[in-house]
């Protein structure tokens, strides 16, 4: 074989070595979901219904958990077709240790044709409150669920709890913005793994799991 066909050879092999990082780096480059990701999936829109809370095996529902008895509530989820993810619970309107908060607000993202995955918070008083303080609390939640048929979403979610923080006020120079404490972590950082049986996760930083399912709320076009 000539030289002139070796280098050719070469610069081809380099030429596709090249080709190949510049693909990989558009791709890397690319948003992790864009709007046609969420298009025609059939669980967007707004829902009511209800999740209830699981125990582990042996647990009776009076001593489900840390958090107490066994909880059940009432939500109204929005999926939104931009991939937001909005929603409220019959404990926003109720009292403390769950209530009242402020309303869900987070992303979803579809992992199939016809199931998805969702994250959000939102925040409440610390409880039992502390003498002299006001600590803010903010719970992560993430959802993995599936459409039971057009009008039916079900699945499981778990809830994580996350120290309070307080709102302290601290001067800023003009290159400096707020940082957040370490007790924010729990609340911007996204879980990892999920737990659908609790009697397989008893440490203290498994979350609580519930079981959920609602339906569409949506007007009978004529």
């Amino acid at each position: 074989m000539s030289d002139g066909m070796r280098n050719l050879r070469r610069f081809g092999r380099l030429g596709l070595v090249l080709v190949a990082f510049l693909a990989g780096a558009l791709v890397m480059q690319r948003p992790a979901r864009s709007a046609s990701d969420f298009g025609g999936f059939p669980g967007i829109g707004s829902f009511f219904g209800k999740a209830i809370e699981l125990c582990p095996v042996g647990v009776a529902p009076a001593a489900c958990s840390s958090a107490g008895p066994a909880l059940a509530l009432w939500m109204t989820p929005t999926l939104s077709a931009d991939g937001n993810f909005f929603g409220d619970d019959s404990f926003a309107v109720g009292s403390a240790p769950f209530g009242p908060h402020t309303s869900a607000h987070g992303q979803w993202f579809p992992t199939s044709k016809t199931e998805f995955t969702a994250d959000y918070t939102f925040m409440l008083n610390t409880f039992p409150p502390t003498k002299g303080k006001i600590l803010i609390s903010g719970l992560r939640f993430r959802w993995t669920g599936f459409v039971a048929d057009k009008n039916t979403l079900q699945g499981w979610v778990n809830l994580y709890f996350n120290p309070g923080m307080e709102p302290i006020w601290q001067e800023l120079l003009n290159d400096q913005f707020p940082v957040l404490p370490p007790e924010a972590d729990g609340v911007v950082t996204p879980p990892s793994g999920f737990v659908k049986d609790p009697s397989l996760c008893r440490t203290s930083g498994c979350p609580l799991v519930f079981k959920f399912t609602v339906k569409r709320i949506a007007p009978v076009l004529q």
